[in-house]
């Protein structure tokens, strides 16, 4: 069946309708892989940040128990 035929058979709206539908569903999985992808980036980014902020709360605490040890805070400097 060639193009012609289909559309004198179904006719045009029904036929554009198909046509469009066919293009949404294209668009909505490509949006959705790059949801995916964006996801998955955004997932690794915030586990770096949580290691970072970790690793300067233990950076502060040893810090804060050094100078606590040394009598820093007692003295009111």
């Amino acid at each position: 069946m060639d193009w012609f035929q289909i559309i004198s058979t179904l006719g045009f709206p029904v036929c554009a309708c198909v046509g469009l539908a066919f293009y949404v569903k294209y668009i909505v999985d490509a949006y959705r892989g790059e949801v995916k992808d964006l996801r998955q980036e955004h997932k690794e980014e915030i586990s770096k940040i949580t290691d970072a902020l970790n690793n300067n709360t233990t950076a502060i605490t040893k810090l804060t128990m050094k100078l606590d040890k040394e009598g820093y805070f007692e003295k009111g400097e």
